[in-house]
């Protein structure tokens, strides 16, 4: 067995999506409820999820160049790749503005004046995991990359 054949990243991308998915569910509600304690446990998994992506997005970029440099993957999966690495990325980067953003409020947050930003930050973290899924979904089942032959 080659250590190509290791294939570590998607061990590591379940807990950070469903942490930031769970966190995304718990701050809409928190603030259409106006549960300050729900939404806060949102805010909290929201960090959670952001700390959990690291390990995701190592072992996406190992996989990914063990996959690119084997002669056996399909010419157009440097594409799909490409979409998938840029969606992640993209929910790492747009993870941490929101957490930033949320850090700084006090109080009751939906009072905040810029607490519709966080929630828009929260939409679109949403939005990039659909993205991220769809094309390493499309990867592993279309493409077959990051299976054992």
């Amino acid at each position: 067995m080659d250590y190509r054949d290791i294939i570590l990243h998607p061990a590591t991308v379940h807990v950070p999506i469903g942490a930031i998915v769970a966190a995304a569910c718990f701050v809409f509600y928190g603030w259409y409820r106006r549960l300050s304690h729900i939404e806060q446990s949102g805010y909290y998994l929201v960090i959670f999820g952001w700390v959990a992506l690291i390990p995701s997005l190592i072992s996406g970029t190992i996989d990914a160049v063990n996959r690119l440099s084997d002669p056996h993957t399909p010419s157009n999966a440097l594409t799909w790749i490409n979409i998938h690495a840029a969606s992640g990325i993209g929910v790492f980067g747009v993870t941490w503005l929101a957490w930033q953003l949320r850090r700084r409020m006090m109080g009751i947050v939906w009072t905040h004046p810029r607490y519709h930003l966080f929630l828009g930050y929260m939409a679109i973290v949403l939005l990039l995991i659909i993205c991220s899924g769809w094309s390493g979904g499309h990867m592993v089942y279309t493409l077959q990359l990051g299976r054992l032959r």
